[in-house]
Parts: C-alpha cells; structure tokens; sequence
C-alpha cells in the first residue's frame, strides 16, 4: 500500500470513527428524552449530522443501535462504580453510598434506562436489553458488597449478596426517582443515610438468621 492510499484509508477511518461517535451521542439524547419506539432513525440522523444510511451501515439496524448506546452508556457507568468503589470502600454502606453518587452524578444513563423499562413491556428487543444491563447492574452490586462479608459463613455469601444487591438496586432505583421528581428540594447525602441504613438493617437481620 502506497503513503496515499494509507493516507486516505486513516482519513476515512477517522472519519468513520466520527461519525460513530456522533451516532452514539445524538441516539442517546434522544432515547434518553423521547424513548426508543418514539425515536426514528431519521431523527438520529438529523440529530447526528449524517444521513440515515451512515447509521445502518455502522450500526445495522435501531436495535444495533439501541444495543450499542446501552453498551456504551453502562460501560462508562459501571467502570467508574468497580475501580473506585472496590479500592476505596471498605463496608457494605461506603460501597453503596459511592455506587449512588456515580449514578446520580450520571443522570443520563439512569434516565435512559428508567424509560426503556417503562417500555419493555410492548417490545421484545428493549426487554432483552433492559434485563441484560439491570443484570450487570445487579453483578457490579453484588461484586462490591459480596467481597465486604468475611463474617458471613461462605455457605451463605453469595446468597446474601445477591439479596442484599436486589434491595440495594432498588433503593437505588427510589434514590434516582426521588432527585428527579424533587431534585430542588431533596437533600441526596440525606436520603444516601437512608438507603444505606436500611440496607445495613437488612443485612444484619439476615446475618442473624444464619446459624
């Protein structure tokens, strides 16, 4: 290959790569405010600054695309929640409390994912992506609480974990409710004491029922 054609294949790749990202951004706004089924591709494409093919020659079809916002959205989210949380926290409270920080601080990922649910429902493919992302969501929880257990007989770890991750997503679930629907008002290191409160209580009532 000559010093031109390499050239021009690093410009178009470049350009690709661009146009990805720019894909990417514009289907997350506009899922994370009108929702998948009422978001059109033409829209996208509008929002992207491309044309509607450029969208189904990267990413294959909405779906594709859908699958490809959820990946990146989820990935930049739970990253940030496994690294600081397992290096810096040491109970089942501090790894929940740093959990709901990086979400909240993340209200994009948490409102796309709040308006998927609403829709799975009515739409196969939104289901199979929603389930699959509050999956991982439940792993990355129960990873970071389930290492905080050494008094848990092992026996009984992993099924403590992954009930005390089901709960915790929940609160967390109300956290992220509570900031959007009063976010003026509500007080987040307030109703963080709360949540993580309960979770304690939680897990202690469990412990107590180990033999």
């Amino acid at each position: 290959m000559t010093p031109i054609s390499a050239g021009k294949n690093d410009g178009r790749r470049a350009r690709g790569a661009a146009s990805r990202e720019a894909i990417l951004r514009a289907a997350t706004a506009l899922f994370s405010t009108r929702g998948y089924a009422a978001t059109g591709i033409s829209a996208i494409a509008a929002e992207a600054g491309v044309n509607s093919g450029s969208i189904y020659h990267a990413f294959g079809s909405k779906e594709g695309l859908l699958q490809a916002v959820l990946s990146a959205c989820a990935d930049s989210v739970f990253d940030r929640i496994e690294n600081p949380v397992a290096a810096d926290s040491a109970t089942p409270s501090d790894r929940l409390r740093a959990a709901a920080r990086i979400l909240v601080d993340d209200p994009v990922f948490l409102r796309l994912f709040l308006l998927l649910a609403l829709e799975k429902d009515g739409d196969s493919i939104v289901r199979a992506a929603v389930e699959e992302v509050r999956s991982r969501a439940r792993s990355v929880v129960v990873a970071a609480i389930g290492s905080t257990l050494e008094d848990v007989p092992m026996a009984y770890r992993s099924a403590v974990a992954d009930t005390i991750g089901r709960l915790a997503l929940v609160l967390l679930d109300g956290l992220f409710v509570s900031q959007q629907l009063d976010s003026e008002a509500a007080d987040l290191e307030q109703t963080l004491t709360l949540v993580t409160t309960l979770t304690d209580l939680a897990l202690r009532n469990i412990t107590e029922l180990i033999p």
